[in-house]
């Protein structure tokens, strides 16, 4: 395993027409990444023939299968086949801004080593033609548990265990209570780390699945009390160790 190499995890379904700006923003970084698991959930649309073509042209690119899984299942499959101690994530729909990577590592390997980096997260619905920029620039807001504007030392995992495959929604929120409980170090940098598109159709959008989202972050929350009762710990949530960069 390299010691500074970096995995990019990408869970994948149906996301024809989305996925080649989300692969175009990972291979455009300023500092190149190792390698790129995508891992096609079962894609019924034109996904995996995109994945097949594409990986004919870039050997970083590692195309994985599951059947149905959800994002936790399909990212704990790109975590079982990562190489590298340095772990990215990106939804197939969003991009990264173009000096992310470089930035963020800078970050990682500074004085203070941080176990996680996140950052700023910018929405948007368009990119400019021709480019990986948003059409427009919303105000950017801090998201701690937004994975795609995260990066991870692997040694997290290690320490954390894996994504919760139970929770269809709010894996992350699960994830970052697990990494507080753990009192790990977390650097947030006040720099838009994510391009996160809003669009009709995906798993975090729409009205419907508004009372799912708030069941599931009501679980992640009880079972973040649960695993400190049966700790013999304070119920009280122990505050991140958290650097807030100026």
């Amino acid at each position: 395993m390299s010691a500074d190499g970096i995995s990019v995890i990408i869970p994948a379904y149906n996301v024809d027409g989305f996925i080649a700006d989300a692969f175009a923003s990972i291979v455009s970084q300023t500092k190149p990444v190792d390698e790129i698991l995508i891992v096609d959930d079962g894609s019924a649309d034109g996904t995996a023939a995109w994945l097949r073509d594409t990986a004919r042209n870039d050997q970083r690119l590692r195309v994985l299968t599951s059947n149905r899984l959800g994002p936790s299942g399909a990212r704990n499959v790109g975590l079982t086949a990562a190489t590298h101690s340095i772990i990215a994530f990106l939804d197939a729909d969003d991009v990264w801004p173009r000096d992310k990577i470089e930035r963020q590592m800078n970050r990682l390997s500074a004085e203070d080593r941080p176990d996680v980096v996140s950052g700023l997260v910018m929405r948007f619905r368009n990119l400019m033609p021709g480019t990986l920029s948003p059409v427009a620039e919303p105000d950017a807001e801090m998201i701690n548990v937004n994975l795609g504007a995260c990066l991870f030392h692997r040694r997290v995992f290690d320490t954390i265990g894996r994504f919760d495959e139970r929770l269809l929604y709010c894996e992350d929120h699960d994830l970052m209570f697990r990494v507080r409980e753990a009192g790990l170090k977390v650097a947030i940098m006040r720099e838009v780390t994510l391009y996160y598109r809003i669009r009709p159709g995906s798993l975090t959008q729409g009205n419907s699945n508004d009372e799912e989202r708030k069941q599931a972050a009501l679980a992640a929350l009880r079972l973040s009390i649960d695993r400190r009762r049966s700790a013999g710990r304070v119920l009280d949530l122990p505050p991140f160790a958290s650097l807030v960069d100026e």
